[in-house]
């Protein structure tokens, strides 16, 4: 660990009233973000004084509140289209989305928290629609996608991540144990692909997910097709299975990956 004698003081401030802005809504004001960071409020006020000024954070003088500005969502977004799988995926999710019909995403995983983040979407044009949004946070277990990582990993990775993070990532359902998880995630790794039909605990919700593998044969991320529960009768469930799988190997393909 970097001893705290080399570290910019002044920086670690700002860098948390940016966090606390990011789960505020309406924004704060300068008494509420000092109560929240254990700041005085002339140090609070000189730091975003200097976020607004450099744009990072908006002020709304009428009601005397701070909030994040686009200006981390430009430089997120960034980030995310420099990821060789994220830019090699775009054109991907768009086919996916003309297909069916339904929108397509590209996930990839947060081990650090035990979470799945959106990081690429191609929407549907119908008027009823699944909504998601990049940057969402998944469940690991809950959800088609989550499936899909968790089949790719080894059995002593999934038990790592659940007793590294204290929680379980399985689901909760009564009689629903790791052994019952074994078992369902051997039938994704055969077929190629997971589907889930209420199986984030949302009966309104179907999605199909398969995986997308590096040159290794690890997988760095998923792509899915979601859609309303209406939508989605037993023969799509095969139908757009191998589509995404498809999909998802030319992805992996492009990304350097050889089937066995």
């Amino acid at each position: 660990m970097t001893p705290s004698y080399h570290l910019v003081q002044s920086l670690i401030k700002a860098l948390a009233i940016l966090e606390i802005l990011a789960d505020s809504v309406e924004g704060m004001g300068v008494t509420e973000i000092g109560e929240r960071v254990g700041m005085n409020k002339s140090t609070v006020h000189r730091i975003l004084t200097t976020l607004v000024h450099e744009g990072y954070v908006e002020q709304d003088h009428a009601k005397g509140r701070y909030r994040l500005s686009f200006k981390l969502f430009i430089i997120a977004r960034k980030i995310i289209n420099n990821l060789t799988p994220t830019r090699i995926c775009s054109p991907f999710l768009k086919k996916l989305a003309e297909q069916t019909g339904e929108s397509a995403r590209f996930i990839v995983p947060d081990w650090e928290n035990a979470r799945l983040i959106v990081v690429d979407e191609a929407h549907t044009s119908k008027n009823i629609k699944v909504r998601s949004h990049l940057g969402e946070s998944l469940s690991l277990s809950k959800s088609a996608a989550g499936m899909t990582f968790l089949a790719h990993l080894s059995e002593d990775e999934i038990k790592s991540i659940m007793d590294d993070k204290g929680r379980k990532i399985v689901i909760e359902d009564e009689g629903y144990s790791f052994s019952k998880l074994r078992n369902d995630l051997g039938a994704v790794r055969e077929s190629g692909f997971s589907y889930d039909r209420g199986l984030s605990g949302k009966d309104s919700i179907c999605n199909v997910a398969a995986p997308v593998l590096d040159e290794q044969g690890k997988i760095v991320g998923v792509l899915d097709v979601f859609m309303p529960a209406f939508r989605s009768p037993k023969d799509i469930q095969a139908k757009y299975g191998k589509l995404v799988r498809d999909t998802a190997l030319e992805v992996s393909q492009r990304l350097g990956y050889i089937p066995a």
